[in-house]
């Protein structure tokens, strides 16, 4: 039997859950997938054959190069999206069986699609994330207790269209992830910690005005501000601090910020999608890509076990 790196409390006994629970699972998809790979294969047959007869055809008729470049992005992205059609119900499932049923064993809740974000407006009014977009996708929400208190969450992709006539685009204004951990305290007002503008950093954000930090190295990286400043310098301590720049590593994220709002610490990082299956060209039953969502999980305990620690 494998054993996992159980590298929380909380996980201990997940091997043992994994091999009764998650791999039978597994080994089920693995059949559909390489029932998949075999369609693919047929279908990447069929698309070369049509791209090296239209390569052939325009070659006669003597066309432009450019045409031919064409061509063979046309047949490339035609492989590509065959490939992802083809193999987006087994990578669900196996996505839905391995971080589903981690969160299960955990007794966390799950939900890999969502129609709305449950906090977006609080994020948006704290200023931790952008309200200038017009398209949004949300997924693989995360919910329930971890080291005794409640959190929430989920990843965010915003994106805005910029530019005009043929350079007009989808320009990505955040994707991260979104995380709400409610806290015993209740707060007096709001303090809210971004990323240093330089110059261009602002004396006050609405009702809240600037706040010092305490050490100079997150005086440089980060601008604070809070609607009371005895209650924000109280909060923003350098062992705090250090924490939340020690999150964004634990996650291989960037450009971190976080707010103190009514019971709730809320925190916007930057990361690249988590939560994945991973390549659907591997065999599903290999342990590494359990693994990985395994550290992706316990990367949301470190958070939190961090900053109630105060």
């Amino acid at each position: 039997m494998h054993q996992f790196d159980e590298h929380h409390s909380e996980f201990k006994g997940f091997s043992a859950f994994y091999h009764a629970e998650i791999l039978p699972g597994l080994e089920r998809d693995e059949l559909s997938r390489l029932d998949a790979i075999s369609k693919i294969k047929k279908n990447l047959i069929g698309i070369a054959a049509v791209t090296l007869a239209a390569l052939a055809l325009f070659i006669y008729h003597s066309r432009p190069f450019v045409t031919y470049i064409f061509i063979l992005a046309i047949g490339g992205m035609g492989a590509a999206g065959s490939a992802k059609y083809v193999m987006r119900d087994v990578r669900s499932g196996a996505k839905k069986n391995i971080v589903g049923n981690l969160c299960r064993f955990l007794g966390l809740a799950f939900q890999s699609e969502l129609a709305v974000s449950p906090r977006l407006d609080q994020f948006i009014e704290l200023g931790l994330v952008t309200k200038k977009y017009d398209r949004s996708e949300f997924e693989d929400q995360i919910s329930g207790t971890a080291h005794g208190a409640k959190f929430l969450l989920h990843e965010a992709h915003l994106e805005r269209r910029e530019g005009s006539g043929k350079n007009r685009k989808w320009v990505t204004k955040f994707r991260g992830q979104l995380l709400v951990i409610e806290l015993d305290q209740k707060f007096l007002g709001q303090t809210v910690v971004l990323r240093d503008k330089g110059w261009l950093q602002r004396k006050k954000r609405g009702d809240m005005k600037r706040v010092g930090l305490v050490d100079p190295v997150f005086e440089k990286i980060f601008e604070a501000y809070g609607t009371d400043q005895v209650e924000a310098r109280y909060l923003l301590t350098p062992t705090f601090m250090q924490r939340l720049v020690d999150l964004e590593t634990s996650v291989d994220g960037k450009k971190i910020r976080f707010g103190f709002d009514g019971g709730k610490l809320l925190i916007a990082v930057e990361t690249a999608n988590r939560y994945e299956a991973g390549s659907m060209f591997k065999p599903l039953i290999e342990t590494a890509r359990t693994q990985k969502i395994l550290d992706e999980v316990g990367a949301i305990y470190d958070v939190i076990d961090g900053v109630i620690r105060r």
